[in-house]
C-alpha cells in the first residue's frame, strides 16, 4: 500500500462485491422496477428511523427522508406506466412526473425542489449543519408520503415498513 493509495486492498475487495451475486437483503429481491423502489424506500425509512432513535444523526436522517421520498414517487410514477427508472435523471424530474401522476401538486412540486436545493444540498456539502427538528420534519413528511403513495396506486400491501 502507497500513502498515495491508502486502502487499495479495500478499495479492491469493494469492486469486486459489486462484480459478483451476493446476498440481497430481504424485501429487495424482487421483480419489477416499481416494486423495487418502493421496498427501497421502505428500507431507507427503515434504517432511519434507527438512527433517529439515537439521537446524533440528524443530517443522515435528512438525507435519507429525501431519498425515502424520492423512491416513494418513483414508485408510484414507474408503477402507473408514466416513466421508466432510467427517465427520472434528477429530483425534479422525478417530482415533475408526480405532479403528472398527480401525486402531488405543481405548488408542492416547487417547494419540494426549493426545499432540495436550499436546503438539503446544503446540509449535504456542509455548508448548513442539519437540525433535530430539521431531520424529525423531514422524516415525518417522507413517512406520510411513504403511507399516502402505495394506497394511492392501491399496492399498500407491497409496503414491507
Amino acid at each position: 500500500m502507497s500513502d498515495a493509495d491508502p486502502c487499495s486492498d479495500e478499495l479492491s475487495a469493494a469492486v469486486a462485491a459489486f462484480t459478483r451475486r451476493g446476498t440481497i437483503e430481504p424485501g429487495l429481491d424482487v421483480e419489477g422496477e416499481a416494486l423495487l423502489q418502493l421496498r427501497k424506500a421502505c428500507r431507507i425509512l427503515d434504517g432511519i428511523r434507527a438512527l433517529r432513535d439515537i439521537d446524533r444523526h440528524h443530517t443522515l436522517v435528512v438525507e435519507g427522508s429525501f431519498a425515502a421520498l424520492e423512491r416513494t414517487v418513483q414508485f408510484y410514477v414507474v408503477d402507473q406506466g408514466l416513466a421508466e427508472t432510467n427517465d427520472l435523471l434528477n429530483h425534479e424530474d422525478t417530482f415533475e412526473y408526480g405532479v403528472q401522476a398527480g401525486v402531488c401538486s405543481e405548488a408542492t412540486k416547487t417547494e419540494l425542489v426549493e426545499l432540495w436545493q436550499n436546503h438539503r444540498n446544503g446540509t449535504y456539502y456542509q455548508q448548513e449543519r442539519a437540525t433535530a427538528e430539521q431531520a424529525e420534519a423531514m422524516l415525518a413528511y417522507a413517512e406520510c408520503m411513504h403511507d399516502h403513495v402505495p394506497k394511492l396506486a392501491g399496492r399498500s400491501h407491497d409496503c414491507i415498513c
